[in-house]
């Protein structure tokens, strides 16, 4: 979700009772777990590494099981850095990630893995056109800008065709990255992509495609919304629809609010078509049914808890998340890992 979270303060939210569980590596046990288990991986950002991994919120997973998380910290002025956790959840590699011409920090956020490069998003000061988009070599650790002009660049996905779509949170726009990456455009624009609420001024934070790319799925944290936008056969958006609304799904459910959708984050799919949402304030793995109804809640218990969850990535059935720890000083900054039902629909 972005730096702009992790200044702010709020309460801490319920801490559930449970036991933990050690996390030794990707492994077959691990899918013998029950459905819905949530546990760590990996060790404690906010210390490991210097702390220099503290707070992360993008992610990306290479196809040998290796995890880029970028870390969105406050403490990160003129360098951020990008994180490289192995399959057995050991820190393995740093890659220095300096502040943009002109910016007043650096913010990494939304992560792609593509062609043994990472994609990532720089969020630097929140002030257009500091926003960039990057590529970064993770074996020499090359670190190239290939667009700027951004004010809040958030979330990403990228379709069959290879473009790829990147919201920005405060413009309440989505642009389009051409295949060769050489453009990059404007592609929606709409209020209802800016949040409404003084309280979380961010607005369109990430993306999903569904498997036949006929709609692209945004959430607007500071609204608590799922909105998408249909694509037609030329690659241009139709208009924007709701498909879930937080406090609606409340009201028909009774349940005490805010819960749903409290502030969406990191979204995916899995191949039955359910919607897997990050609700970060919830510290909660949403999902909804291709209707949009919630279909079920999930969290950790005990020292397994999700702490402000941010961005996930599939690998077959398992998981990854990253945990911003933004309400809480980043003591929880850390990885998790959950047991879902199905396998992701994007997933190396």
């Amino acid at each position: 979700m972005g730096r702009l979270l992790s200044r702010w303060s709020w309460g801490l939210l319920m801490v559930l009772a449970g036991c933990g569980l050690s996390w030794p590596a990707i492994a077959q046990d691990l899918f013998d777990l029950p459905v819905g288990t949530v546990q760590n991986f990996g060790p404690n950002l906010q210390t490991t590494g210097g702390g220099r991994c503290r707070q992360p919120e993008g992610l990306a997973i290479d196809p040998d099981g290796n995890l880029y998380a970028a870390s969105n910290s406050d403490q990160a002025i003129t360098v951020g850095y990008v994180c490289v956790i192995n399959n057995k959840g050991e820190l393995v590699d740093t890659i220095a990630v300096p502040a943009g011409p002109g910016a007043g920090a650096v913010g990494l956020l939304g992560e792609l893995w593509e062609d043994g490069y990472l994609i990532v998003l720089d969020q630097a000061d929140d002030i257009q056109p500091h926003g960039r988009i990057l590529r970064i070599n993770p074996r020499t650790h090359e670190v190239k800008t290939i667009a700027t002009g951004l004010a809040f660049p958030n979330g990403m996905a990228e379709d069959r065709h290879g473009n790829i779509y990147v919201t920005d949170s405060l413009l309440g726009s989505i642009y389009r990255f051409s295949e060769d990456r050489s453009q990059l455009t404007l592609w929606f624009k709409h209020a209802a992509l800016v949040s409404n609420n003084p309280n979380q001024p961010v607005g369109a934070n990430d993306l999903a495609l569904d498997a036949d790319e006929h709609f692209l799925y945004v959430d607007n944290a500071g609204n608590r919304q799922v909105l998408r936008v249909p694509i037609d056969e030329d690659g241009r958006p139709g208009a924007i629809q709701l498909f879930a609304d937080g406090a609606t799904i409340e009201s028909k459910l009774g349940l005490v609010g805010p819960v749903v959708l409290y502030y969406a984050d990191g979204m995916q799919f899995d191949v039955r078509g359910n919607l897997y949402v990050m609700s970060n304030i919830s510290n909660e793995i949403q999902v909804f049914s291709p209707d949009g109804g919630l279909a079920q809640r999930y969290r950790g218990v005990g020292s397994n808890a999700l702490d402000f969850n941010a961005s996930p990535v599939f690998k077959g059935r398992l998981m990854f998340i990253t945990n911003m720890s933004a309400t809480d000083g980043g003591v929880n900054s850390k990885l998790s890992v959950f047991v879902a039902p199905f396998r992701g629909l994007h997933t190396n």
